[in-house]
């Protein structure tokens, strides 16, 4: 609400949150304040009804007096019609005066206690001119007393009528009431008949009773009041808090990421340096520390390769790719990934499945099966792990039963959550982040599934994933293998003897661009490793045909990212050179741009053998593609 002008007081707007009371001093604040807004809340609608029914006051005041002047022909009548119009006009003015003082555009819902002072002096000088009329409409000389209950009724009405309008303030009971309930309660008095008597007590009771229930109706209203006012804290509470859960949570997300490209640096190069100290210690007495290392590395990589997925599926980067798979196959593979380990651990491993055909991404389904049954193993010491499917409808359920040690009620809910274990509170990093099922729900998702799970402590558990059961629609395609770290372009590249390649690494880490030249050097005929995008440059644009391939990081020091850097160094080069996009980015944002570049991108910690796998596939497809 815009600041009203310096002549008038401005009404208490409605505050956005009411901060917490630690003191009775605070807290008493905060009441005042809200009493404070109710307060001017009624004094809005002492306003806007008083001024609403100045006009049906108008028209019912001309109405009786001239009814009673055309019965009458008493010149007294003319004489309250003068003064009960003047008393309204009064009235009129001031409400007009309010309304200019205090406009709806900065006052839209409630005014200070300034701007209704007029009410109660003009409402009593209006009430007295209402009480007259009993005795200048049906003088007392007796003449005209038959007229005495017509006018009696109509006056009961304008006082029943009037409550809306008095309600919210007591004082307006008071001043509007009693003049009017006294005079006419008088006027019937004065008949003197037991019939007189009566309605004078019942002119009186009624006014009580009217007042009464005027007080009561405040209470509701005032009730109503207090309690939109707590709903519009509580909403606006709740609005603070929604934003403030927001930006903790963009900060945690720019804090992880920015943690995990951090982290995923030197894990990368620890890997390379790892995997080249172990390929070239083979035969060696410490070979099997070399080898330690490497296990430990790949352990770490795995972990950081776990929180990636789920970048990569918030990014929108990882689509489902629905293809004709066999049921059957689905649990093949499972079953080939998986026996070693249960025959290993002493448990049974079976599987049941009617001969269906689904259409779905093959890949995707086999990971959350795999998570599923990795689970079930890990949690089973003795007994056995079932995995089946059962068409319900239009929908295929795949469940994964065991006998293991089951999970408590009150870890059901949580399962599904980021970094939860439900049975692993030492944080035990060989049995995981508790990030696999959060990612199972996003893959299942994107399936159009969802995965749920029952248990009973001590005696088992049931993951199941319910997919909808799509009618095959092409031949049977063979089911992927589980994605690697990598992604390049690669399918169906024709096996072509490529000769050792020439190879420019750029990486503004320089220990990050030695380890990927260690692992390289023996399988290349030369590795140039540079730091920034300028030493590229300059290296390809004094040998433009000098290199086969480029492996660039996508975080520069420079103003150009690794996108921008590969395009320059093509333009230099003067054809498109086969190149790996290397990132430590998890933030959904990048891993867009990152895919949207059409590069072949891989993911720090990046495997080594996969690393030069990629690499040489990349160059052997850009020989074989015609000039």
């Amino acid at each position: 609400m815009s600041a009203p002008p310096t002549a008038a007081p401005e009404a208490t707007a409605p505050p956005a949150a009411w901060p917490a009371a630690p003191h009775a001093r605070e807290s008493h604040t905060v009441t005042a304040e809200r009493d404070r807004y109710v307060r001017e809340r009624l004094n809005f609608q002492v306003f806007t009804l008083g001024r609403a029914t100045q006009a049906v006051a108008l028209v019912a005041a001309v109405l009786l007096w001239g009814a009673f002047y055309w019965v009458t022909r008493d010149g007294r009548v003319l004489g309250w019609a003068a003064m009960v119009h003047c008393a309204q006009a009064l009235r009129y003015a001031g409400f007009a005066g309010t309304a200019r003082r205090y406009p709806a555009s900065r006052y839209p819902d409630a005014l200070p206690s300034e701007a209704i002072r007029h009410v109660s002096p003009l409402l009593l000088m209006t009430s007295c001119a209402w009480g007259a009329a009993p005795w200048l409409l049906t003088p007392a000389n007796g003449a005209h007393d038959a007229q005495l209950p017509v006018l009696a009724i109509f006056l009961f009405g304008m006082i029943a009528g009037s409550i809306p309008a008095i309600m919210p303030m007591p004082a307006l009971v008071a001043v509007w009431l009693v003049p009017l309930a006294l005079s006419l309660s008088a006027r019937f008095a004065w008949v003197g008949s037991a019939q007189g008597w009566i309605t004078a007590i019942g002119a009186l009771l009624f006014a009580v009773t009217m007042a009464r229930f005027a007080i009561a109706q405040r209470r509701l209203l005032v009730a109503e009041l207090r309690g939109q006012l707590e709903r519009e804290e509580l909403t606006a509470q709740l609005v603070t808090r929604t934003r403030e859960l927001q930006r903790l949570n963009q900060e945690r997300s720019r804090f992880f990421a920015s943690a995990s490209h951090d982290l995923r640096q030197p894990v990368h190069a620890l890997a390379l340096f790892s995997r080249s100290l172990l390929r070239d210690l083979q035969g060696h007495a410490a070979q099997p520390v070399a080898q330690r290392v490497v296990q430990s590395t790949d352990a770490v990589s795995g972990l950081l390769n776990a929180m990636l997925d789920i970048s990569r599926i918030d990014a929108g980067t990882v689509v489902p790719r629905p293809t004709d798979v066999a049921v059957d196959e689905v649990f093949m593979r499972v079953a080939q990934l998986f026996e070693p380990r249960a025959q290993e651990a002493g448990l049974a491993l079976r599987f049941h499945t009617p001969p269906a055909v689904m259409r779905v991404d093959g890949e995707l389904l086999l990971r959350i099966l795999a998570n599923f049954v990795d689970n079930a193993i890990k949690y089973t010491p003795r007994g056995g792990v079932l995995v089946a499917a059962r068409p319900r409808g239009d929908w295929m359920r795949l469940a994964v039963w065991d006998t293991g040690i089951g999970i408590a009620d009150d870890q059901i809910a949580h399962v599904f959550d980021e970094f939860y274990q439900a049975h692993n509170p030492q944080r035990d990093v060989a049995r995981g982040l508790g990030i696999g099922l959060s990612i199972v729900r996003r893959l299942a998702h994107l399936l159009g599934g969802e995965v749920a799970v029952r248990s009973r402590l001590g005696r088992g558990t049931v993951f199941w994933l319910d997919v909808p059961c799509r009618a095959a629609a092409q031949p049977q395609a063979p089911l992927p293998e589980l994605a690697t770290s990598a992604s390049p372009a690669t399918a169906d590249v024709p096996t072509v003897p490529i000769s050792p390649p020439r190879v420019l690494v750029l990486d503004d880490e320089a220990r990050v661009g030695e380890a990927v030249r260690l692992w390289l050097a023996p399988h290349c005929a030369r590795v140039q490793v540079t730091t920034t995008t300028e030493q590229a440059c300059t290296h390809v644009a004094a040998e433009p045909a000098g290199f086969d391939a480029l492996v660039v990081d996508y975080r520069l020091s420079g103003a150009l990212n690794g996108i921008e850097a590969a395009a320059q160094l093509w333009q230099l080069a003067g054809r498109t050179l086969p190149t790996i996009l290397v990132t430590g980015d998890t933030d959904p944002a990048r891993v867009r741009a990152a895919y949207a570049s059409g590069l072949t991108v891989m993911f720090k910690p990046v495997q080594p053998e996969v690393l030069l796998q990629t690499l040489r596939e990349l160059i052997r497809a850009d020989v074989a593609r015609p000039a």
